[in-house]
């Protein structure tokens, strides 16, 4: 796994959806249609924020590396709680184990 860059927002850890399908080694579009399709197991500000507008352009410029596409007009930004819950529905032992690290290095600096 390459290295994740670390990003904050609302003063907790987060990932991007891309981040996450890389940590669990699946398709962005895994994690997009699990969420579509299990939303109401999900709810924002505990298990993911959903950034957009001039919130979104200001994670582009502070977070450069992450390289935002500019045709992206909003973007999920899981927290530790939404990751684990994706870890569960792929159900894949990978997504186990890295959702275990994730929990100990990255969560939990």
């Amino acid at each position: 796994m390459n290295k994740i860059v670390n990003i904050e927002h609302n003063n907790e850890r987060v990932l991007t959806t891309e981040q996450l399908a890389q940590a669990y080694e699946c398709e962005p579009n895994n994690i997009k249609k699990n969420f579509n399709a299990n939303k109401e197991h999900f709810t924002e500000g505990r298990h993911y924020y959903k950034v957009e507008g001039d919130e979104l352009n200001n994670l582009r410029v502070t977070f450069s590396d992450l390289q935002i596409s500019p045709k992206t007009r909003c973007l999920y930004l899981w927290t530790r709680r939404g990751a684990s819950r994706h870890s569960k529905m792929l159900g894949t032992d990978r997504a186990w184990e890295m959702f275990d690290v994730l929990e100990e290095n990255y969560f939990n600096p």
